[in-house]
């Protein structure tokens, strides 16, 4: 039969948290992407016209995740590294009537989301292109065209920091994808003359975004609990020997979390007992992010009250601290086995003699009562 022992945390045991330490870093690898995203705005016998395609993806990278063999996730960025590049033309006809230049311009926003993070660009590109003249006379039908006009590269760097509610996304074996985007992309085109016969102009604008992008993952090392501080040790025998009846029987024995810089702290969640339980007191309480090169001392009791052979064992359920991604952190067991014989007190043969002489003067008193 077992019991389980539900501990409750004592506060101010404990070390330093885990968290306080420098965190080690592994990364997803640097995904590579280029894509491109277009608009166009035309216009019929007006000054000018507006369009947009706001919201438009340009690329989607997919990122390694974060193992969670390799320790538990305090922390994750996503690191772009980028250019976009902008090109716009554009076109214009008329049929007889004065002369008209036809031109246009066009500008754009970034973004970069993932799960739990996100990242706005917020120095928009914008580029105005050329122009082209439509002459003035009963030309017929004239058309024109400008463009198209590239711009210098603009650099389109950062980092997107991944919140804490959603480090979970980024833990498995598979990937987690980034979409990159542009919030607005918009572009007008315009005629500097509408009078006359029909005329019109459209112009292009499209935005060309590569670069790379990687997550950079921040993670502690898994706890390491042991019966010993040097090296790990996952099973402790406590044996009280055979100690007298209603006496004192009390041995020393501690938790650790093996030391290292980079570890997170330990946490003693409960205890499971099986075997002659109500023979021993383990003295075990709960204990929350002990600390990496840290020890909780206990007191185990041999409990004396009655005679005979006992043997318990104790099952300790240990994880890591309550800190980071919760699919990242690992569980730990010790096992405590207490064993002991308690032996009844004999009664000392001067006390037997004592009691025998005490009966043989009773007798004797009986006998001189008269009948």
């Amino acid at each position: 039969m077992s019991t389980i022992f539900r501990l409750t945390a004592i506060a101010g045991l404990l070390a330093v948290s885990g968290l306080s330490q420098a965190a080690l870093t592994a990364t997803s690898g640097s995904v590579g992407f280029n894509g491109t995203a277009s608009v166009s705005a035309s216009v019929t016998s007006q000054a000018s016209a507006s369009n947009s395609n706001n919201a438009v993806e340009v690329a989607s990278v997919s990122l390694g995740q974060f193992n969670a063999a390799t320790g538990v996730l305090i922390g994750a960025d996503l690191q772009l590294n980028s250019t976009r590049l902008q090109v716009i033309d554009g076109y214009g006809y008329k049929n007889n009537g004065p002369g008209r230049n036809a031109g246009g311009s066009g500008g754009s926003s970034a973004a970069l989301a993932a799960i739990g993070a996100a990242a706005n660009f917020t120095t928009a590109i914008s580029q105005a292109g050329g122009a082209c003249s439509l002459a003035m006379g009963p030309t017929g039908f004239t058309d024109c065209s400008w463009g198209p006009a590239t711009s210098s590269p603009v650099a389109t760097n950062g980092t997107a920091n991944v919140d804490d509610a959603n480090l979970n996304a980024y833990v498995g074996n598979g990937s987690v994808d980034a979409v990159l985007s542009l919030p607005e992309l918009q572009v007008t085109t315009t005629l500097t003359r509408t009078q006359g016969q029909t005329s019109g102009s459209t112009t292009n604008y499209t935005v060309e975004w590569s670069g790379d992008l990687q997550a950079d993952y921040r993670y502690l090392l898994h706890a390491e609990a042991s019966f010993d501080g040097s090296s790990v040790a996952e099973v402790l025998t406590l044996d009280f020997g055979n100690v007298a009846q209603n006496s004192v029987a009390s041995l020393d024995f501690a938790l650790f979390n093996l030391g290292d810089a980079n570890r997170i702290g330990l946490d003693l969640d409960d205890v499971v007992g099986s075997g002659d339980t109500a023979a021993f007191d383990t003295g075990l309480s709960a204990f929350a992010d002990l600390s990496q090169g840290g020890s909780q001392s206990f007191i185990a009791n041999l409990l004396t009250a009655n005679s005979g052979s006992f043997s318990a064992q104790y099952l300790l359920n240990l994880s890591d601290a309550d800190f980071g991604a919760d699919s990242t952190r690992q569980n730990h067991q010790l096992t405590l086995n207490l064993i002991g014989r308690v032996s009844a007190v004999p009664v000392p043969g001067a006390v037997w003699l004592f009691g025998s002489a005490f009966l043989g003067m009773l007798g004797v008193s009986r006998r001189k009562l008269p009948a």
